[in-house]
C-alpha cells in the first residue's frame, strides 16, 4: 500500500473520529495507558518531553527538542492530531510511523490525548 493511499485511508478514518465523539471515546476507553506511556518513552519521548510520561526529550530553554520537537508538558495534544503529525511526514515522523504498527500507534496517540487533555494550550500542526 503506497504512503498516500494509506494518508488518505487516514484521514477518513481521523475524519470519522472527529465527526463522531463517540467512536473516539471508545477507542480511547479501550486503550492501554501503561503500554501507550512505554511506547512514548520509547519513541516520542526522546524529542518530546511529558512529565506525566518522564520524558525529558531534549528539551532546550524555548521548550523544543533537539530536533524541533514542542515538549507536551503545557500543550492539549488531540489523539487526531497525534496519528495525523506522525504518519503526515511532518519534520521525522516518517521514520517512527515506519517502527510503530497501528495498534502501537493507536495506543501511544490515545496515551497522549489522555496525558495532555487538562493542558491549557492546545497544539496545532505546525507545533511539531
Amino acid at each position: 500500500m503506497s504512503a498516500r493511499l494509506r494518508l488518505s485511508i487516514l484521514v477518513s478514518i481521523v475524519t470519522l473520529l472527529t465527526a463522531t465523539p463517540t467512536a473516539y471515546s471508545l477507542l480511547v476507553a479501550r486503550s492501554d495507558p501503561a503500554a501507550g506511556k512505554k511506547l512514548y518513552r520509547q519513541f516520542c519521548g526522546q524529542c518530546h518531553a511529558l512529565e506525566q510520561a518522564l520524558a525529558v526529550g531534549f528539551g532546550s530553554d524555548n521548550g523544543f527538542g533537539q530536533d524541533g520537537g514542542p515538549a507536551f508538558d503545557t500543550l492539549k495534544v488531540p489523539f487526531n492530531l497525534s496519528i495525523v503529525a506522525v504518519t503526515g511526514q511532518i519534520g521525522g515522523h516518517e521514520v517512527i510511523a515506519k517502527r510503530l504498527n497501528w495498534a502501537q500507534l493507536n495506543q501511544v496517540a490515545a496515551y497522549v490525548a489522555l496525558a495532555t487533555k487538562k493542558h491549557p494550550t492546545l497544539a496545532k500542526a505546525t507545533d511539531g
